[in-house]
């Protein structure tokens, strides 16, 4: 049965517990991933999300490739870790093919963009918070996803991301919202001490200390985060409020965007879906998140372990862990009957194919 590699982690709605029974009923699910580039992410040390430092900015493009065709299109560089880890792009491709899911790219802050067709929401891309403001204007962008939710016709909505760096994004919203908690990162060997220094050190450039925010969740964006956060925040409004089920498929990043949520209007009701590689990470600290914003979390198990391709079976020892809403792909895939060998043996097929 599919329901075993998908497992309901955080249940505190006292629905079905069984990805496939909680939405038996859902006919038309739309994927939506959210593309965008922080100067953070070029911090040394920081983000495993590409291949080397000066090539990290490329990875969204280069993933909105990949979900969106199955292969690179203008991107001449795969967007893999420095590790030989393949992208999480060729999980969520896998999924979104089992699934035959709508696909939705949103360009929320590119400083690249896509050979790709994707919805533009004129955003700039982050900033280093040390040095000055880390999203302009988030109130304009989370607006603008809004106004989009509200034309989009679906039952369920899937809002992933793709952006290198956001974990340390995530943990400095975090602080600034009150919890302490640590993020997840894309490398094995969590760089969690640097993860810290540099959340102190925009706490300390622009006079904040935790929690001084806790009530102005668009103020600890605006100094903070990255435009995802708004984009998401924005398109969780429009969908609620024409009643579409949402899903956020992905770790502490999609944690920090509920935390924001929770501040803004604590009654919208949303659903987190992620990977075993990110609940199972000790260095982190997202399954005492999920409980302490009360929301309900479903975790994929994959299991890559007897993969014949060895940038798969990376994950199995801490590699990547998530990204591009590869966790909601999965449960996707899930949904639709797939077990973990329909799953993995799809995924190698895209692999072969790029």
């Amino acid at each position: 049965m599919c329901h075993s590699w998908v497992a309901n982690l955080s249940n505190q709605s006292g629905k079905s517990p069984i990805v496939a029974e909680r939405y038996a009923h859902i006919r038309n699910p739309l994927f939506i991933v959210i593309l965008s580039n922080t100067k953070v992410a070029t911090i040394p040390g920081l983000s495993g999300a590409g291949s080397t430092p000066e090539l990290i900015q490329y990875t969204p493009a280069a993933d909105a490739e990949i979900i969106s065709r199955g292969k690179l299109e203008t991107m001449s560089v795969m967007p893999d870790a420095p590790s030989g880890a393949i992208t999480p792009a060729v999980l969520t491709r896998a999924g979104l093919e089992l699934s035959q899911s709508e696909l939705l790219l949103i360009n929320a802050g590119l400083e690249i963009t896509p050979g790709v067709p994707y919805y533009d929401l004129k955003a700039e891309s982050g900033k280093d918070a040390r040095y000055e403001r880390a999203v302009k204007n988030p109130s304009a962008i989370m607006e603008a996803s809004n106004k989009l939710a509200k034309k989009l016709d679906c039952d369920l909505a899937i809002i992933g991301e793709t952006l290198p760096g956001g974990t340390t994004t995530a943990m400095c919203v975090l602080r600034a919202l009150g919890y302490s908690h640590n993020v997840s990162s894309s490398f094995s060997q969590n760089p969690t001490a640097l993860k810290q220094q540099i959340a102190q050190e925009m706490m300390t450039a622009t006079s904040m200390d935790d929690s001084s925010l806790k009530d102005d969740p668009l103020m600890a964006i605006e100094l903070f985060g990255d435009p995802m956060m708004p984009c998401a925040l924005g398109l969780v409004r429009g969908f609620s409020s024409s009643g579409t089920e949402i899903m956020l498929a992905g770790g502490t990043q999609m944690g920090a965007v509920i935390a924001a949520l929770r501040a803004l209007d604590d009654s919208i009701d949303v659903v987190l879906s992620t990977t075993k590689y990110v609940f199972d990470d000790s260095s982190a600290h997202l399954f005492k998140l999920v409980k302490a914003l009360g929301v309900d979390a479903f975790s994929a198990y994959p299991d890559f372990s007897k993969s014949p391709v060895q940038a798969l079976r990376k994950y199995e020892v801490g590699e990547v862990k998530e990204g591009v809403g590869a966790g909601g792909a999965m449960a996707l895939a899930c949904m639709h009957g797939y077990d973990q060998d329909d799953f993995r043996r799809r995924v190698e097929a895209v692999i072969m194919r790029l």
